[in-house]
């Protein structure tokens, strides 16, 4: 089997099918347990191989071949937001590898920005794809050490004899806290994030670092939240408004950090930043619904036939419960994201399932 393109008879090699499909159903797999890191180098690394082994000339034409590819990968039913975005970067790259130094900014004026970069993918040039798969290596060097940088910072924001609350486990949250304990004495209280009871294994693992840990039940976040300093959690994605698309139990945590006064903190690398927005008449396309297995016994059927359980996956967290996002770039006010998204992502780009590029039709035939 070879991918091509019905219009310009473009080929790419089986080995490369292979993985584009091996990719398209690791997405498409319910991994509970699945890490963001992981994914975005997979990613990264698929869409490399897809730059080296497929025909073109243009970046118009290597982006068509990328968009196409895009429209069999299960990005909103996987929730894959992180996936989505790194897409977007390598989409960016190509598009500013391509205008070299005639590139335009949005201060010359949003028309100019477009009609540019219209002008520019559509020239080709010798040395694009070197340029490109150089700009790719760096974003991977990027994505290796942004949670290094992210735990590099934790003693300008964790402070001895502090009490601190999170929730449930985070990779990030955890190493953040324990690269803090290296330098300062400090108590954390997790909230156990039921029904999943993720909080515990987070517990049991800060306090193997020598962490003062108390585990609470979810229910107990707003008694507590007056006599914490502060709220560090991790996130799903970070909407473009500066919104959170959080594990389900963050909104409710929030609101009482809120109501307090207590400033909440989100550990998160940029590739969970995305440009979209919660859809108001589209909550689906926002949340997932998980199955209510971990909730009620499947064994008792006659309370099954009787109720109806809906057990969403994650929760909206908005901009104005957030204080401060700490990411591989440095620290950042919700206000402040607009500016991040504008130099990681071209606006053509946005919307991955509108398919920007003339002669889209062109689809890619596995």
């Amino acid at each position: 089997a070879v991918v091509s393109t019905q219009s310009t008879g473009k080929k790419i090699s089986k080995d490369t099918v292979s993985r584009l499909e091996e990719f398209a159903l690791y997405l498409r797999e319910s991994k509970k347990e699945r890490r963001s890191y992981v994914s975005v180098v997979k990613t990264v690394n698929v869409f490399r191989d897809l730059i080296c082994t497929s025909e073109w000339v243009t970046a118009r034409e290597l982006i068509k071949i990328i968009k196409s590819y895009c429209k069999y990968l299960p990005l909103s039913q996987s929730n894959e937001t992180d996936v989505s975005n790194v897409v977007r970067r390598i989409l960016k790259i190509i598009r500013e590898e391509n205008a070299g130094s005639e590139a335009t900014s949005f201060a010359d004026g949003l028309s100019s920005f477009f009609k540019s970069d219209m002008k520019a993918s559509s020239i080709g040039r010798p040395d694009l794809q070197d340029n490109i798969l150089n700009s790719i290596v760096e974003l991977l060097s990027e994505l290796e050490t942004s949670k290094s940088n992210i735990i590099n910072m934790a003693l300008e924001h964790i402070h001895s004899n502090e009490r601190i609350l999170t929730f449930g486990h985070s990779n990030t949250v955890r190493d953040f806290l324990l690269h803090g304990r290296k330098a300062r004495d400090f108590e954390v209280i997790v909230c156990e994030s039921g029904p999943s009871l993720k909080g515990h294994k987070m517990a049991a693992e800060l306090s193997d670092g020598g962490i003062k840990t108390t585990v609470i039940p979810d229910s107990s976040a707003f008694a507590i939240i007056h006599a914490v300093n502060k709220v560090i959690i991790g996130t799903h994605t970070i909407m473009a408004d500066g919104a959170l698309r959080a594990p389900n139990g963050v909104h409710q945590l929030a609101m009482a950090a809120k109501y307090f006064s207590v400033p909440v903190i989100v550990c998160a690398a940029v590739y969970k930043l995305s440009p979209t927005h919660l859809c108001s008449y589209d909550p689906d396309a926002f949340n997932k619904v998980i199955g209510p297995e971990n909730m009620l016994n499947f064994s008792n059927e006659k309370l099954h036939s009787k109720v109806l359980i809906s057990n969403p996956d994650f929760d909206y967290v908005p901009s104005d419960f957030i204080e401060l996002f700490i990411t591989n770039t440095g620290g950042h006010a919700p206000s402040y994201l607009y500016r991040i998204i504008s130099e990681l992502y071209h606006p053509e780009d946005y919307d991955l399932d509108n398919m920007c590029v003339e002669a889209v039709e062109d689809d890619i035939c596995i």
